[in-house]
């Protein structure tokens, strides 16, 4: 079963040839400067040993370039060899690299566009850091299989077997004996190989294990600090070197023990070839030249045994590479999934927001609907508030929204059509986010507000800039929007950041506008601030708004009151008081707590 799975597995790897594809004729021509290359490698040890081997008083006194019992055309033969071979390995280096470095980019785009093009759903199950660490190494390792370890490969190959056919022709007797011992060495040094590489293996993954442990901990030394973890924490590293010294003290044991059967079969096979060549040589039926000339193939075929499997683990990690790449191009893109092939162009459409019967849960919490039967309209041009507790379903519906999830039940209706009918991208460009966590892109200021139209005239980035009232805090620095915001954003405010994402909300234009928490996290002064640039994005358009305070939803012309999953009242600010329901008592409970916090 093993066996068929290996096969399956190279079987499927091999697809990723089809990178190779356009670029196949220079692929062929490096092959065939690698045949030009081999072939003058495997005359070689014929020429060199020819040459150790010439009687001198057998020469002639005529010159002859084809003559291999004179030392003058032996040298200039091997002279010219060496032309051939260099120039051979120089094309064949040249070529394999163009198609390579062509194949890698064609793949690294590939990898990229199907990973930014994938669902949602599929980054709640990855870790990124996994994802880029994991597609990073393995195009790495790809690039070493590409550009060396095939073209070795195949080149050891041609010189075990040219290697054999050259030996048996010169002696069939010697041939049977360095044929009997040769493998057999080569399977134990395969199988040490092995054991090795495990011991290495898990050495490697200790040492990650160690590594993950100081990376966590430096990063989280406010944590460690103020919780006094500096002793659990050295501890936890304490037993991860531990570990590593363990493993590595074995790995020495056994490479030195792998190293001792090197020296004491390999040489001593040699040893016992040589006595046997010699015993032949001393009876007349091997002459001294061709000796010389078995030596030299042997050398060469047992040094190629011993690269053939190196390189075979090396293609096995490719292998593995290949099928983990393989696995992410060939996934469905968002795309294709839950998606109908109508592609309506949603250009013309005025921005009406149906929810007809529509049931939902996480495909990671299964037996908690967070929706349940929710049927609301909100209609184009209206404000319309979600409010509720947390978990009550808020957020989620901004997610299904912006076509992140699909129902598990249901439809959501734009203008009285399902919104799997439109062209997912055109639908997309038609909704803007303002979320409580804003992500800003390591760049400028103006770079992030760009990003929501990035081909918009300096203008309008300007214009956007000044209506989000990005301009109070931008002026003050000396770059103003061409200041670097810092990784994250990390050199700003909360404040300063919601105001940037607003700007690139404004710059987008949206016909529907999502408000996620949008103020939720930011003080009451700045609140005021962000509020008034929230007003210049909320003018005449259809906006949903979610919001945990409720002092920032009051002049929505709609307010649903969500609670697990539910609508439990609608209706605007003054009605829902009046109702003296589930909205007036989480209203003055939280008048109360701003009562608190103020005294």
């Amino acid at each position: 079963m093993k066996k068929k799975g290996n096969f399956k597995q190279i079987k499927s790897s091999l697809q990723i040839f089809k990178f190779l594809k356009p670029y196949k004729w220079i692929y062929f021509l490096g092959l065939f400067c690698l045949l030009v290359s081999s072939l003058s490698a495997i005359l070689f040890p014929y020429l060199l040993g020819g040459l150790l081997g010439v009687d001198s008083s057998l020469e002639k006194d005529q010159f002859e370039i084809t003559d291999i019992n004179n030392i003058d055309s032996l040298f200039i033969l091997l002279l010219v060899l060496f032309i051939i071979q260099s120039i051979a390995s120089f094309f064949r280096i040249q070529l394999f690299g163009i198609v390579t470095e062509n194949s890698l980019r064609d793949i690294r785009e590939s990898t990229f566009n199907k990973l930014i093009s994938m669902p949602i759903a599929f980054y709640d199950k990855q870790k990124v850091g996994e994802l880029q660490s994991r597609v990073s190494a393995d195009v790495t390792l790809l690039s070493e299989t590409f550009n060396t370890t095939l073209a070795e490969f195949l080149r050891q190959i041609l010189t075990i077997l040219f290697g054999i056919i050259f030996i048996t022709i010169i002696s069939w007797k010697l041939s049977l004996i360095m044929l009997g011992i040769i493998p057999i060495i080569s399977v134990i040094a395969v199988i040490f190989g092995k054991y090795i590489k495990k011991i290495s293996k898990k050495t490697q993954d200790a040492t990650a294990s160690s590594n993950n442990i100081l990376l966590e901990s430096l990063t989280g030394i406010k944590n460690v600090k103020a919780f006094v973890n500096e002793r659990f924490e050295f501890e936890k590293f304490k037993i991860a070197t531990k570990n590593i010294n363990k493993l590595g003290k074995k790995n020495a044991i056994w490479r030195g023990l792998f190293a001792s059967f090197i020296i004491l079969v390999m040489f001593g096979s040699i040893i016992f070839v040589i006595w046997n060549g010699m015993k032949l040589v001393n009876e007349n039926q091997l002459k001294p030249a061709e000796f010389f000339q078995f030596l030299l193939y042997t050398i060469m075929i047992g040094a190629s045994f011993g690269g053939v499997s190196s390189l075979l683990g090396n293609i096995q990690k490719a292998i593995g590479a290949t099928e983990r790449l393989l696995e992410l191009i060939d996934l469905k893109s968002e795309k294709n999934i839950n998606h109908s092939k109508k592609n309506i162009n949603s250009n013309n459409w005025k921005g009406n927001i149906e929810f007809k019967n529509v049931n939902f849960f996480y495909d990671s919490r299964p037996e908690l609907n967070v929706l349940d039967e929710f049927n609301v309209k909100i209609p184009n041009g209206k404000q319309t508030a979600i409010v509720g507790q947390s978990g009550s379903g808020k957020s989620t519906i901004a997610q299904l929204l912006l076509h992140f999830y699909q129902p598990k039940s249901g439809e959501i209706l734009i203008d009285n059509i399902n919104y799997n009918d439109y062209d997912l991208y055109e639908y997309r460009s038609k909704i803007g986010v303002v979320a409580q966590e804003t992500f800003l892109f390591g760049g400028t200021i103006y770079d992030n507000i760009a990003y929501g139209l990035p081909d918009a005239s300096d203008e309008k980035v300007i214009k956007a800039a000044t209506m989000a009232n990005v301009h109070e805090f931008s002026e003050k620095f000396p770059k103003k929007l061409k200041t670097l915001v810092g990784d994250r954003g990390i050199q700003l405010s909360g404040g300063q950041k919601q105001r940037i994402a607003i700007a690139r909300a404004i710059l987008k234009n949206p016909s529907i506008l999502i408000l996620d928490e949008a103020t939720s996290s930011l003080d009451n002064n700045t609140e005021k601030i962000v509020q008034e640039a929230l007003e210049n994005l909320l003018s005449n358009r259809t906006s949903i708004v979610i919001a945990h305070r409720l002092s920032s939803v009051i002049n929505a012309d709609n307010i649903i009151v969500l609670d697990k999953g539910k609508i439990i009242e609608s209706g605007t600010h003054a009605e829902l008081i009046n109702n003296k329901g589930y909205y007036n008592k989480l209203y003055t409970n939280q008048l109360s707590e701003n009562k608190i916090n103020k005294d």
